[in-house]
């Protein structure tokens, strides 16, 4: 990079790549303080190289990629899976969204519930989704209890939160705005509250 930068060449894209995602990394977050130190700033291109297949190699993309994006670290990214090319672009996108380093869809927080979940958790989710997907940029919250709800959401745009047996609150941003929600209800009235026309 000195000789580059002495023969005024900065046509570059660096890439440090390994199949170890400790090594990928390390190397990566060495290789910006390195240019830091020298008045660098050459974009970075991020992957982890020959990350195999199936979930292993998912996981070690999401969290060598991840990692750094969520550092600020990175211009371009590839993901490299052992399957049909096609495969690999639903997850770029997935780590791109879940980094935050690029939102193309809405966002979902949502609890893994415990005993002071009173509704079909997962049931709830599954609807929230199906009438939001379309909302790109919002992150909304489906929790299972008010005891930690409100905490655990609190990046959200926008909550459905279970207040007891068969009630919800909505919450926009930090502040319920509608409590005590009858649950067959509460994905109409959060459309509402966020401002969205509702069917039925």
């Amino acid at each position: 990079m000195r000789i580059c930068r002495a023969e005024n060449f900065h046509d570059i894209v660096l890439s440090l790549k390994s199949s170890n995602v400790k090594v990928m990394v390390e190397a990566t977050r060495l290789l910006v303080r390195r240019m830091d130190e020298e008045g660098m700033d050459y974009p970075l291109h991020l992957g982890v190289t020959e990350a195999g297949e199936g979930e292993d190699g998912r996981l070690k993309s999401a969290i060598g990629i991840g990692s750094l994006l969520v550092d600020g670290i990175g211009d371009t990214i590839r993901v490299s899976l052992t399957e049909d090319p096609e495969f690999e672009i639903p997850v770029a996108y997935g780590i791109l969204q879940a980094s935050r380093a690029r939102i193309t869809r809405t966002e979902y927080i949502s609890c893994p519930g415990c005993g002071r979940t009173t509704f079909n958790l997962q049931e709830a989710v599954r609807k929230v989704k199906e009438a939001t997907a379309h909302l790109t940029g919002l992150k909304i919250a489906v929790m299972g209890c008010i005891v930690n709800g409100p905490g655990e959401m609190a990046d959200a745009d926008y909550g459905y939160v279970g207040a007891g047996p068969g009630k919800v609150h909505i919450y926009h941003g930090t502040t319920a705005v509608l409590k005590n929600v009858d649950e067959g209800d509460a994905v109409a009235e959060m459309l509402r509250v966020i401002g969205l026309p509702t069917v039925g």
